[in-house]
């Protein structure tokens, strides 16, 4: 009988135990779910308090409620990925789709705010993207959550409770990046941008009208090579189309392009310091792989070797507004490309140098 008591304390302290750590992890999450849900609705909050600054500046009344619930829209839409049964085509097709959706964007905002300028639309579309990644962020936690809740999977609860830091630090990322978006000032991601800026400056580069929508192109000489800018417009959030620009400047130099020079920026290991320079070999373009695999077609149709110069940093850092060692790094980029110029590209040979990453902030 007492084995049998024994027995029955300890299956009831287990349950005991296990209903108190679901208790526990359940608390954790809906802690967290509720930061999820106020950065989504701060985000969402951004975007009409940038939009009622643009309405003020030029003197108009607005429909704030009106406004707010065009943005909730915006914000809940979804991007459908395109077919992939049958690969053929379907870097084509991704791409004309990335298109098509920042051009809606971009005629919802002006249809929300008719007198903005191309910078303040840039920067809209920009944190209509942010609000939306905040938005499907935390509709996944809380359909995990609600899921496991359902089950009662004590398993589930886990796996979403050892994942929700990370989450975390992604979302403090985009709440660093909605602030630099707003103030249009320079974010790690722009370091490749700003390296181009530098050069453009210090070598008196004469601006060159190819027809590239979003996308500055310089024309510049270093010691008897001709230099080739290659940039997203700023100061606006902005990426470019830079394998447009690629193509069209190959269309032009094709025969005396030799080497291709890609700056941007790089995710570092834990560990790695800040502002670290690495050196590669490829074309550095992150994103969905679109623009990248346009710009390797052409380099490879034309033979172009490439060369990259990569600055690391955190992903958050990548997001948050430009420190003052990714600004430093920059600065040592830059003289690393004139360095690789002077040494790998012959007198007379014309290198395209590509800052890659968003124009925000750079002037």
């Amino acid at each position: 009988m007492e084995l049998v008591a024994f027995i029955a304390a300890l299956m009831l302290i287990s349950y005991v135990a296990r209903e108190l750590e679901i208790w526990r992890i359940s608390n954790e999450i809906e802690l967290y779910l509720r930061l999820f849900k106020a950065s989504r609705d701060s985000a969402v909050a951004f975007v009409a308090k940038k939009i009622a600054e643009l309405f003020s500046r030029a003197r108009q009344q607005m429909d704030l409620s009106g406004v707010e619930e065009r943005v909730n829209i915006l914000v809940d839409s979804v991007i459908i990925p395109v077919e992939s049964m049958d690969p053929f085509g379907l870097v084509r097709k991704a791409k004309f789709l990335l298109l098509s959706v920042d051009k809606t964007l971009e005629e919802e905002v002006r249809r929300l705010v008719p007198l903005a300028g191309k910078s303040d639309v840039d920067t809209l579309v920009s944190l209509l993207h942010i609000a939306r990644d905040l938005n499907s962020l935390y509709k996944l936690v809380n359909h995990n959550y609600t899921l496991a809740k359902r089950y009662k999977s004590y398993w589930l609860l886990l796996q979403l409770e050892a994942l929700l830091p990370f989450l975390a630090e992604v979302l403090r990322a985009y709440e660093g990046a909605l602030d630099a978006m707003m103030k249009q000032i320079p974010i790690g991601d722009s370091v490749g941008p700003l390296v181009a800026h530098m050069l453009a400056r210090e070598l008196n580069a004469t601006p060159l009208e190819l027809g590239v929508e979003d996308t500055e192109i310089y024309l510049a000489e270093l010691d008897g090579r001709r230099l080739i800018l290659v940039k997203a417009e700023g100061p606006g959030s902005n990426v470019g189309r830079l394998d447009e620009a690629v193509r069209r400047v190959l269309a032009t130099w094709g025969g005396s392009v030799t080497w291709a020079v890609m700056i941007d920026a790089m995710v570092k290991f834990e560990g790695e310091a800040s502002g670290a320079i690495a050196e590669g070999f490829g074309v550095a373009i992150g994103g969905s792989g679109v623009e990248k695999y346009e710009v390797e077609s052409v380099f490879t149709e034309h033979g172009v070797r490439t060369y990259a110069v990569l600055i690391k940093m955190s992903a958050e850092e990548a997001m948050t507004s430009l420190s003052k060692e990714l600004y430093e790094a920059s600065v040592r980029a830059k003289e690393r490309v004139k360095s690789f110029v002077r040494e790998h590209v012959q007198p007379g040979s014309t290198v395209i140098v590509v800052g890659v990453g968003n124009s925000i902030g750079v002037r």
